[in-house]
């Protein structure tokens, strides 16, 4: 894999990493060295900064908390709740359960109220009022105003 670095990655670097380049993501050092041998003039400035900051924090000391402190920190620290299982979760796949309870019973309840049959005078009413719709037959109308 070959990372090209860019003038302003390897500034965030030196800004993030101090100035030794050993010490940069090692995915990223290889192209930070080349650059940096390429042209150490340009980032001559970057590098002067993060060299007197480590300098700084090179110079402060060791801080290690005192067990009593240690202590005291890790008894005022929140405690993790224990988790409650509510009866719903006890339950096996309960959306499978119900979506196979809700089709069966859309079954149960269509085919009970299908109809047992047409008559042929209920067809015959259905195709002519069909045909006249579409333009192929001429539906008699004197009949339903006689009604």
């Amino acid at each position: 894999m070959t990372n090209t670095m860019t003038d302003a990655r390897l500034i965030a670097l030196i800004e993030a990493w101090g100035a030794d380049a050993n010490a940069f993501p090692e995915t990223e050092r290889a192209a930070a060295k080349s650059l940096l041998a390429e042209a150490p003039d340009r980032f001559a400035d970057e590098l002067q900064a993060a060299r007197d900051m480590d300098m700084l924090l090179g110079g402060l000391p060791a801080v290690t908390p005192s067990p009593a402190l240690t202590a005291a920190l890790m008894d005022t620290a929140p405690k993790a709740r224990p988790q409650r299982r509510s009866w719903l979760a006890a339950i096996p796949h309960w959306p499978t359960v119900g979506a196979f309870a809700s089709l069966a019973i859309g079954l149960a309840i269509g085919l009970g109220t299908a109809q047992s049959g047409t008559t042929a005078a209920t067809e015959d009413a259905v195709d002519t009022l069909v045909y006249a719709a579409l333009g192929f037959d001429v539906i008699n109308y004197s009949q339903e105003t006689a009604q």
